[in-house]
């Protein structure tokens, strides 16, 4: 996509996620996630492009959380977000995140 502004990982192993938003609350599972935004999965939520909410998202013993917008929704698979904003430690277990999703272990060891 031209739009993208970070190498995506898909992660290999189910790690969940949890939202928050003004009307919406749900629980799912991480798809994919880059230094930009994610992709979660959660195929029956109906959220509208530029809802706004927090994610939380599980890394060992520490949650990430994050304000987020709905970029886009994929029908059958689930609803892309862009991070809006987050704290510098939020901004360290992203990383430590991504580094465990592209080296293949398990996340949170």
């Amino acid at each position: 996509m031209p739009n993208r502004r970070g190498k995506r990982f898909r992660a290999a192993t189910k790690i969940p996620v949890g939202f928050i938003g003004a009307a919406t609350r749900f629980t799912a599972e991480l798809h994919d996630i880059s230094t930009s935004g994610c992709l979660i999965r959660c195929p029956d939520v109906q959220l509208a492009i530029g809802d706004s909410g927090r994610l939380g998202i599980q890394i060992g013993y520490e949650t990430m959380r994050v304000a987020v917008v709905a970029r886009r929704a994929i029908p059958g698979l689930g609803i892309a977000f862009e991070f809006s904003h987050m704290y510098p430690h939020d901004r360290e277990l992203l990383r430590r995140l991504i580094m465990w999703i592209a080296s293949g272990k398990p996340v949170g060891t």
